[in-house]
């Protein structure tokens, strides 16, 4: 039985041997984010997946963030080391109850979090993460659009932007949603020097006691820019590997329950499985992919430009 040291090493051999990449979002446990050749949030990976030269691609992430790779970068293998690793909120929303609400509104855009299915992008106009919601939403120069499929992350766009009607989706994040106002107030009395920094998926009771409303990226940025020695973290536990590593002079207190159960189905043993077998490849139809980049690409063309 290999211990993680070895295990780390023996992954990282087979990236090398299979010409492969390893991508891991900063939900992903310490020790894949320590194999993991980047590690970032969904809009950081997602250019990523567009612009590597590797053969095989390894998306330690959930289903959704797995497949955006296929669909940016459909001639290369993409492996979903373990397909339960799903998200619950992308499953809130489907192409055919979408498709109804267009059939209503056909003149308004559709404005799709890009944890969504293929399927559910395919229906899309534009695509948008946490990191540039706003920004995605304001290109549009639209006075009403249909945010989905995270309810709290269309409101928190419709408060920065308030001269665009917002219609959003009935769905959330059960991390962030289960965020509660008193388990915050909680922390800030416990850590008063503390500054509270909150992921926009949270409700918006909670995001009016943040000191920082930002992303995965945008938390990590405030974190090395601050001159506070503690943080109260408001999203999911595994950032704070990573915000450790940027300030191992800081203290970080978790909101709880901070956990994604989903998230944290993938496991190192996993990947070294995934790598020795090439299983599972992620398979989209090709008019799928075809339909489904367009409002990927719309997105990652805004990133570029910025």
């Amino acid at each position: 039985m290999m211990d993680l040291q070895q295990l780390q090493t023996r992954v990282r051999a087979l990236l090398e041997e299979r010409n492969a990449v390893l991508l891991a979002h900063y939900y992903q446990t310490q020790d894949i984010q320590q194999a993991s050749d980047h590690l970032g949030d969904s809009l950081e990976l997602a250019l990523q997946a567009s612009k590597t030269d590797a053969d095989i691609i390894v998306f330690a992430g959930v289903d959704f963030m797995a497949e955006t790779a296929k669909l940016v970068n459909p001639e290369k293998m993409v492996l979903h080391p373990n397909t339960r690793a799903q998200c619950p909120m992308a499953a809130m929303v489907d192409p055919v109850a979408l498709k109804r609400i267009k059939e209503k509104s056909p003149d308004v855009p559709v404005v799709a979090y890009v944890n969504t299915s293929a399927a559910v992008k395919a229906e899309s106009d534009i695509c948008c993460t946490s990191a540039n919601s706003v920004e995605v939403v304001k290109s549009l120069d639209a006075e009403r659009i249909i945010f989905v499929p995270d309810s709290n992350l269309g409101l928190y766009v419709s408060r920065m932007l308030p001269e665009v009607d917002v219609i959003p989706w009935p769905g959330f994040c059960h991390v962030h949603q289960n965020i509660k106002v008193e388990d915050v107030l909680s922390l800030q009395e416990l850590y008063p020097a503390a500054e509270t920094l909150i992921h926009p998926e949270a409700t918006p009771m909670v995001l009016t006691l943040a000191d920082f409303v930002g992303s995965t990226r945008g938390i990590a940025k405030r974190v090395v820019d601050s001159s506070a020695g503690e943080f109260i973290i408001g999203t999911e536990e595994g950032l704070v590997h990573h915000l450790k590593g940027l300030r191992p002079d800081a203290e970080f207190y978790v909101v709880p329950p901070g956990l994604c159960p989903n998230m944290k189905r993938i496991t190192l043993l996993d990947i070294f499985k995934s790598l020795e077998s090439l299983e599972t490849p992620v398979e989209l139809d090709r008019e799928l992919i075809t339909r489904a980049r367009r409002p990927v690409d719309l997105m990652l063309q805004i990133k570029r430009r910025a």
